[in-house]
């Protein structure tokens, strides 16, 4: 890096320094992907009337290691191409050199446009040559250009070292001059070399490609980029072409017809296109709506800068995708509008504020055309994901219920959570919900046809047979749906007590299922009786003991005391410990209040506990026991006896719980498997 550098250097006509808070100001530091790096020397060539432009560089590497603070250099090159106009030394030297100079302000017209093709220049602040000290520290600069001669083009050719040139003194540093510097060539261009890199990483050909592209628009027929693997043996060069994303088909807008205007009617003319994308990004690039002025990316944005809470927000910010094409972003006489990486525009601007009303404007029109082609789209994703119809036709045997779990699954489908598609227990939920509703459904359509039949007196015992059939079938589907649920709660319990064993979600279980305590529970038995319980006893007790308590017969925000369950005429009170706690003095002081409070309260209030005929129970959840004290074991066992206290262990209640399911069970594990070795 330092070979030949101190008689070269003393010698050099090319000098540069920047202050670290110039680097800093500058946003070079924002420039940390070879994507980025490479896409500004693009824009040079482009500048320059490059017709086209080559990078060479590794694909899928690891530029540099780094450990402990050292960086490891690994040989690698970037080297970027053009066969633009080049430049001379002087004009290295005047306006290379300069550092963040807006060349748009030069005197001359080479300053808004370019030399020869006179296209509108990409560059403005001057600091896209210092990009590749993102990722780099050395930079080597070949340039042949100016008029050409017998001899040839004039070539310049020097290095910029970044520990050399960023410094924080406000002497200009000589660089190093290269051995081709005040030579000739047959042919203008120019050629940068970046070498002794940072610890960044090149990604693969596809990534690297799509990063590219996004940058920008390939407008005019006169300009291409070409990428070559020099990491590939090959080295064939690869086109960058406009990045291809699939649309949803109907949502796509002419932005052309939508200008943006100003408060006093002023029209700012907009090109390009919105529309959904037909699938939700698979990659960043894909991601939102891409900005471009000038032929180049100044801004991606998912929603136009709008707050949270608009109407379709999840779906705007999953799969609008777009290309705005708007020049009066990047004027030559107006205001900076762009961020020094080109990654957004400065929102809070006029210009951006007016984006940014049409953009919520343009939000609103697209949402509305693309309701029903997302709708369709999400029910085809549904049915797919589901596989509804070759499963209602297996479970059901009967065509007419299979067509119609089929219609249902179109209906709910297209209405489903978009973003929840992907949760393997979401769809498998909204798919057991129709099949279990289509039975009854194809019930009631059968019944209504068998009904305008019996008016016109023309039925057959094959139609009242067909009509028993889907009773017979709408009834072990709502047995199936009882069986799926419960199969997913034992579940539940066996991983509460595998991995957590909290008392909090145990309560939580029993309150949504509380058939664990007592099988034969229903829905139905959670009446009215067992609420007004449940507020009295609260009632009670806080009148007799001053502090609160909590019975739980469905979801309670607060953590109960206890979960409530009737079956029969008895009221089952579940009580609940940690997994491998041992029950003890404490526990049963505790308990022991809780029976007298019951003993009184049943004593007390006969109207309310009237529909617990067989009195209470309190189930005891408790791995063991550890109770010391002769009196309290005393207790215990007196309580114990007269039936108020039942103690099981979790595995035991676990076990309980497997045996009396034991069939549902096993037909579903029966059913994972088969599913597991169809899908192999």
């Amino acid at each position: 890096m330092d070979a030949n550098t101190d008689e070269s250097t003393v010698k050099s006509p090319y000098h540069l320094r920047i202050s670290r808070l110039t680097v800093d100001k500058l946003g070079v530091k924002l420039y940390d992907k070879a994507s980025a790096v490479v896409a500004e020397l693009i824009a040079n060539g482009y500048d320059a009337d490059a017709e086209a432009v080559t990078v060479k560089l590794p694909l899928n590497v690891q530029l540099a290691t780094k450990s402990d603070g050292v960086l490891s250099d690994l040989g690698y090159v970037i080297e970027v191409n053009d066969d633009g106009h080049g430049m001379t030394p002087s004009e290295a030297i005047d306006f290379y050199l300069r550092i963040g100079a807006d060349r748009r302000t030069r005197p001359n017209e080479d300053g808004t446009k370019s030399r020869h093709k006179k296209r509108p220049v990409m560059g403005r602040k001057g600091i896209g040559k210092l990009a590749p000290f993102g990722i780099c520290r050395r930079i080597e600069v070949w340039s042949a250009g100016g008029v050409a001669t017998d001899n040839g083009y004039a070539v310049t050719h020097f290095f910029m070292d970044f520990d050399k040139i960023v410094t924080d003194d406000d002497q200009p540093v000589p660089l190093e001059v290269g051995k081709e510097d005040q030579t000739w060539s047959e042919v203008s261009g120019t050629r940068i070399k970046l070498t002794y890199f940072l610890a960044k990483r090149v990604p693969d050909e596809e990534t690297f490609l799509r990063q590219l592209a996004i940058r920008f628009t390939f407008a005019r027929p006169d300009f291409e980029i070409r990428v070559i693997n020099t990491g590939d043996d090959k080295n064939l060069p690869i086109k960058v072409n406009p990045l291809h994303i699939p649309l949803l088909e109907g949502t796509k807008i002419d932005l052309s017809e939508y200008p943006v205007v100003d408060k006093d009617g002023t029209k700012f003319a907009v090109s390009g296109w919105l529309a959904m994308a037909k699938e939700a990004y698979k990659n960043e690039e894909m991601m939102g709506v891409r900005i471009y002025a000038r032929q180049k990316i100044v801004g991606v944005t998912r929603d136009f800068n709008q707050p949270a809470g608009f109407t379709g927000e999840f779906a705007m910010r999953s799969y609008l995708v777009g290309q705005v094409e708007a020049e009066w972003l990047d004027l030559d006489d107006g205001e900076d509008l762009v961020r020094t990486d080109r990654q957004d525009i400065l929102w809070d601007s006029d210009y951006g504020q007016l984006l940014r009303n049409w953009g919520a404007t343009l939000i609103k029109k697209i949402a509305g055309i693309s309701r029903e082609p997302r709708r369709i789209r999400v029910r085809d994703e549904f049915l797919r994901r589901s596989r509804i119809e070759s499963i209602a036709k297996e479970r059901f045997g009967d065509k007419e219920v299979a067509k119609v779990a089929v219609e249902l699954a179109k209906k709910f489908g297209g209405f489903a959570a978009e973003d929840e598609l992907n949760d393997d227990v979401y769809v498998e939920d909204l798919s057991q919900i129709i099949l279990s509703v289509a039975p009854h459904q194809a019930l009631m359509e059968a019944f209504h046809e068998f009904t305008n039949r019996v008016t016109k007196g023309n039925v057959t015992i094959n139609e009242m047979v067909d009509i028993f059939d889907k009773a017979q079938i709408a009834e072990l589907a709502s047995y199936a749906q009882i069986a799926v649920q419960r199969v997913r709660v034992i579940s539940e319990l066996e991983k509460i007590i595998d991995e957590s064993s909290n008392e909090n979600e145990f309560q939580a279980l029993i309150a949504k299922a509380p058939w664990l305590i007592e099988p034969s529970w229903t829905v139905i038995t959670q009446n009215q009786s067992l609420k007004n319980f449940k507020h009295a006893f609260e009632r009670f007790w806080k009148k007799q003991h001053g502090t609160d308590i909590t019975l739980a017969i469905g979801h309670e925000s607060k953590r109960p005391d206890f979960t409530l369950v009737s079956m029969d005429g008895l009221l089952h009170i579940v009580e609940i410990k940690k997994a491998d706690h041992n029950f003890d003095d404490t526990d049963l002081s505790r308990l022991l209040n809780y029976v007298e409070a019951f003993d009184q309260f049943f004593e007390k209030h006969k109207q309310t506990v009237s529909d617990f005929s067989r009195g209470w129970k309190i189930d005891l959840v408790a791995d063991g026991e550890n109770i010391t004290q002769m009196n309290n074991r005393l207790a215990y066992e007196s309580i114990k006896n007269q039936g108020k206290v039942k103690r099981v262990s979790w595995q035991d209640f676990l076990f309980h719980a497997k045996k009396v399911h034991e069939q549902f069970l096993d037909v579903h594990d029966l059913n994972r498997a088969k599913t597991t070795s169809e899908n192999d």
